[in-house]
């Protein structure tokens, strides 16, 4: 049943969202409706064979799980096919009426220098953020602390040079660029290390991974993949995936319980130092101490750390397992649901509207340590972070209807992902866009790539809200800010290279 789900989501997907029609004029609403189709379905089937597993390892309820994926499913092709219906006509860059985001140079293609210094910001506000920010990660940081941890998404912004083309570079990249990204990455790594982040080092490859897949799929970019290169370098990567990286993911589990003891440089030598050690990383996997002490809360599903961050439909089977036990639109669930709505707002604003959410009590407790304390009644799992899931949280809060609060939500946020791709007439067509044109995605949208390919499952359907009221309209203004800020360094760079240039012509002669 679960093969013949895939099969038929796949089917659905490819007669939708894959459609050159689809892809061509709604790209990324397009390309977050096959994150989902792949996250939920395909890649749990294509991994768990290659750990010779069975697709519903683990699975209590595995009929629910599929059954909840592929009315998602439905709700997602279905809203985008209104979407679609109800969009004019595609944006394209009009000289007579530019958009305001066309205005403010959102679609103005950054140079190589700008992009090295965004991503040299956003590295060092990772450091700062994780070694010297006491209220790291808490909803108790204050707002120049919070700036900061925003950033840090800024950091991949290198890896997206060789797609220059997709965001309307016109110059090749320079020839030194695969040693530049080897060293930065290198830095990446250790840092990371300190960190004690999988996603830190993890979310760089899989953006390159989700461009490169976009890029083929538009025909942005053209290249022969069955080839013996090709082979060597997908057989390289497969064994860096299912080996090191691997044993580096469980290294960092296995030092997590000491990370708010121990100081960030020596975590870096601890986490090293365990992944020197074979045989406790190879018993530690075999032990299952890789899942959740809590004894109600088993999330076991891949063995590899970093493939299942993809594909992990046991948060799926988990979370609609201690929903049935809850029942249908329980008031508690319901009511925490709509204080972490709530919580998107600015305190300000909640002060303003008298309404009565305590955000730091709220956000210290994820969706699936409440669930895990309404059914246990324990509150000793308040802070663990226990991963939710849309399904589970949404018929615990809501019952059915949590399918079309998702519906709903889904059409604005089609819209404004959109926002971040237009299309530009190609030479000898009129300016206003009539004619032949080409897709140009903004540099900005690139970054979000990730987050538009793995947006969905969130822990909740009312997650949609922290995306439309902050998380994109933050994304855009941090931008833009970086893009002249940046742009502003670049010019003082070049004036500052071309004023030595005559000095070292004399010294030479």
């Amino acid at each position: 049943m679960g093969t013949g789900a895939v099969l038929v989501a796949w089917a659905a997907v490819t007669l939708t969202a894959l459609r050159p029609a689809s892809l061509k004029q709604f790209p990324l609403s397009s390309y977050l409706i096959v994150g989902f189709t792949a996250t939920q379905f395909v890649f749990p089937l294509i991994f768990t064979l290659l750990e010779g597993k069975e697709l519903v390892y683990n699975l209590k309820l595995p009929y629910t799980v599929f059954l909840h994926s592929l009315l998602a499913l439905g709700v997602l092709v279905f809203t985008h096919l209104l979407y679609r219906f109800l969009a004019t006509a595609p944006r394209s860059l009009s000289a007579k009426r530019p958009s305001l985001l066309q205005r403010l140079g959102m679609f103005t293609a950054p140079s190589d220098l700008q992009i090295w210094l965004i991503g040299f910001i956003g590295l060092g506000a990772m450091f700062f953020s994780y070694f010297y920010m006491p209220s790291q990660g808490r909803e108790t940081a204050g707002a120049g602390e919070k700036i900061i941890e925003a950033l840090v998404p800024f950091t991949y912004a290198p890896y997206f040079i060789p797609f220059g083309r997709m965001y309307g570079q016109l110059t090749p990249p320079a020839r030194n660029l695969v040693p530049r990204l080897v060293g930065f990455t290198v830095l990446l790594f250790i840092l990371s290390l300190g960190t004690n982040s999988r996603g830190a080092f993890m979310l760089g490859f899989t953006s390159v991974g989700f461009t490169f897949a976009l890029g083929l799929l538009l025909g942005l970019i053209k290249t022969r993949l069955f080839t013996l290169k090709n082979l060597a370098i997908a057989l390289f990567v497969a064994w860096f995936l299912t080996g090191p990286m691997s044993d580096i993911g469980t290294a960092m589990v296995m030092v997590r319980n000491v990370r708010s003891d121990t100081p960030r440089s020596e975590l870096v030598g601890l986490t090293w130092q365990v992944f020197q050690d074979k045989q406790a990383i190879h018993d530690f996997k075999t032990s299952n101490e890789v899942s959740s002490a809590w004894e109600a809360w088993d999330e076991t599903y891949l063995d590899n750390i970093f493939l299942a961050r993809f594909c992990n439909i046991k948060f799926n089977d988990i979370n609609l397992l201690l929903g049935a036990e809850i029942g249908d639109n329980d008031p508690d669930v319901r009511q925490y649901s709509i204080d972490r709505f709530l919580t998107t707002f600015p305190k300000p604003v909640l002060d303003l509207l008298a309404l009565d959410v305590d955000k730091d009590a709220v956000n210290a407790i994820a969706y699936g340590d409440f669930l895990y304390y309404k059914v246990t009644g324990s509150d000793e799992v308040f802070g663990a972070r226990l991963t939710g899931h849309f399904a589970g949280t949404g018929m615990a809060a809501f019952g059915w209807w949590y399918l079309l609060i998702l519906g709903v939500a889904m059409i604005p946020v089609y819209f404004l992902f959109d926002c971040f791709c237009i299309r530009r007439p190609l030479s000898g067509s009129s300016p206003t866009g009539q004619g032949r044109t080409y897709l140009l995605f903004s540099f900005c949208g690139l970054l979000s790539l990730t987050m538009v390919f793995q947006f969905l499952p969130m822990e909740s359907v009312t997650g949609t809200a922290n995306f439309l009221l902050r998380s994109w309209i933050q994304q855009v203004l941090l931008y833009l800010l970086l893009f002249h800020v940046t742009r502003r360094l670049s010019t003082m760079v070049a004036l500052l290279s071309a004023t030595a240039k005559p000095r070292r012509v004399l010294l030479s002669t």
